[in-house]
Parts: structure tokens; C-alpha cells; sequence
């Protein structure tokens, strides 16, 4: 037996689905602006992040550990530096009176360095930027370490000429071995200055 429906249910029946779907667009729009939200939070932290991250030194130890050079794996004297991988260093091998400051007037012999390739001023990786022509430099030569995050400059024996570096670039320890290899002790790191030109040790290739 079937009873029939009054206007009154029926309204109330309508009206109930009605209030189920307006409930359910809010509860969508509610999930939708929560998930905007938190995105936009995770982006600002993020954000964040990364600009402290630019903004305060990183950790800038030596490497450490014993690293043999082969001879092969030298530059000349005078051409461009080499990185090595293992060791986190750039091998320099200065011709004679390379790598001095303008106002450095004193001779010097050459021979090889092994510069710690951190920036002393934030530890980012300082390349060597062959054809650079540093505006600071009074007598115009071209070759110099130029960080790519804060723009110090160093010669290429890492002498400091310009930028927020408070030092020149860090030495670490070079003994020439009789087969023409080197060996760098990337351990013993030395706080670069001025007188890193006059670090480089003499070095000659094997016959």
C-alpha cells in the first residue's frame, strides 16, 4: 500500500537535497582554498630558505685525505688552471711574475699552487674565467677567479683584489714527487693571502 506524498514532504524532501549539495560546494571551495594556501605557504618557506641559505656562510672545511697529481694532469706554466675532482682544488702553475697584485712590483720565480676552490667569503665554487677583464685591475690583464655568487676577484695565484671576500683564496699543501706528479694534502689548508704568490712550490716535469 503506497501513500501519497504531501506538498509539505515534498518540499521538505527538495529542500533537504538542496542543503546536501550547497553543503557539498562549500565543503569542495573549503578544500580547494586550504590546498591554495598551504602551496603558497610551502613556496614562501621555500623561498625562504633559499635566500638564508645565499645570505649566511656554509660550511667551508678542507676536503681532507691525501691527493696524488699525475704529471699529465698539470698545466703548463701560464696556461689556464686545472680542477681537481677529488680534492676540491684548483692546480695553478705560474709563470715567473704571474699571478701578482698591480701593486706587487717584487719578482717572483712561478711554479705550482693548489688553491681550495670555496670562495673565502660565502663557499661558493670559484671558477676561473679565462677571458675576464677585471674592471678593479689598473693594468688591465685578462684571466682572474671570479665568484659567480658575489663577485670577488682574485689574481691567479687567488690573491683578493676585489669583492666582499675579507681574504684571499686558501692554499693547501704541495710537495713535487720525483715522477713529475704532485702530492696535495687537501687537509692542511692554509687561509690565503697576499703573499700566495709566493707559496707556489718549483715543479719540473718528469723527462
Amino acid at each position: 500500500m503506497t501513500r501519497e506524498i504531501t506538498g509539505s514532504e515534498a518540499a521538505a524532501i527538495v529542500d533537504a537535497g538542496g542543503h546536501d549539495r550547497v553543503a557539498a560546494g562549500l565543503s569542495r571551495r573549503r578544500v580547494l582554498k586550504i590546498g591554495f594556501w598551504t602551496s603558497l605557504g610551502a613556496l614562501a618557506i621555500s623561498a625562504g630558505a633559499g635566500v638564508l641559505n645565499s645570505l649566511y656562510p656554509r660550511k667551508t672545511e678542507p676536503f681532507g685525505g691525501s691527493v696524488v697529481v699525475p704529471a699529465n694532469a698539470i698545466p703548463n706554466p701560464g696556461d689556464p688552471p686545472r680542477q681537481n675532482f677529488e680534492g676540491h682544488f684548483l692546480v695553478v702553475n705560474l709563470a715567473p711574475d704571474e699571478g701578482r697584485i698591480a701593486g706587487d712590483e717584487a719578482a717572483t720565480d712561478g711554479g705550482l699552487l693548489a688553491l681550495w676552490w670555496k670562495c673565502p667569503h660565502l663557499g661558493c665554487t670559484v671558477p676561473w674565467k679565462q677571458d675576464f677583464v677585471s674592471p678593479h685591475d689598473p693594468l688591465g690583464r685578462r684571466g682572474w677567479f671570479n665568484c659567480n655568487c658575489h663577485g670577488s676577484t682574485y689574481t691567479k695565484a687567488g690573491v683578493r683584489i676585489f669583492g666582499p671576500a675579507t681574504r684571499s683564496m686558501d692554499t693547501m699543501e704541495l710537495a713535487a714527487n720525483s715522477d713529475g706528479s704532485i702530492t696535495v694534502q687537501s687537509g692542511k689548508v692554509r687561509s690565503g693571502d697576499a703573499d700566495n704568490v709566493r707559496r707556489a712550490v718549483p715543479w719540473t716535469p718528469s723527462a
